[in-house]
């Protein structure tokens, strides 16, 4: 679980794909692109400088006796929402909403990011489904983003 939570460990493979993206797809992957990055962007910034700054909800892993505590360090920022879940259903929305192909797949990482959070003590599961919630809600909005971008590009 915790390789899944720590982001470092997909740069090479969202590198990949990026290149891949934007080789097969072209206009339509770069148009993908910056939805993505409004989409994500959105998500990350509402849920850290807005939610977690306004709701100031501990961490699990702040309340709970330091022999429970799971094996990922403790961040110092609040709880609520989790931005991993926020970030992860924010691109599992999109990319299921553009390319059709990978919702399973796709949702099925974003899951098993959720339960990483909640697997290593770092949230509570109702962070994490109002990580879900406010990512998919971004990724909807990525999505009508990437529409009116394709509307101005002639592939």
């Amino acid at each position: 679980m915790l390789f899944v939570t720590i982001k470092e460990n997909f740069y090479g493979a969202g590198i990949v794909c990026t290149i891949a993206l934007l080789g097969v797809y072209k206009h339509r992957g770069l148009a993908f692109l910056v939805a993505a990055g409004v989409a994500i962007g959105l998500a990350d910034a509402i849920g850290h400088n807005i939610l977690k700054e306004g709701i100031e909800r501990l961490r699990p892993c702040h309340v709970l006796p330091p022999d429970i505590i799971g094996m990922v360090s403790c961040s110092n920022s609040f709880s609520f929402p989790s931005n991993h879940a926020a970030n992860s259903f924010a691109a599992a929305t999109l990319l299921s909403l553009c390319f059709r192909n990978t919702t399973l797949m796709v949702f099925a990482f974003a899951l098993i990011v959720c339960y990483s959070r909640v697997y290593l003590r770092v949230h509570y599961p109702s962070d994490v489904l109002g990580g879900a919630i406010l990512g998919t809600c971004m990724g909807y909005l990525g999505y009508r983003v990437y529409g009116k971008i394709l509307q101005y590009i002639k592939p």
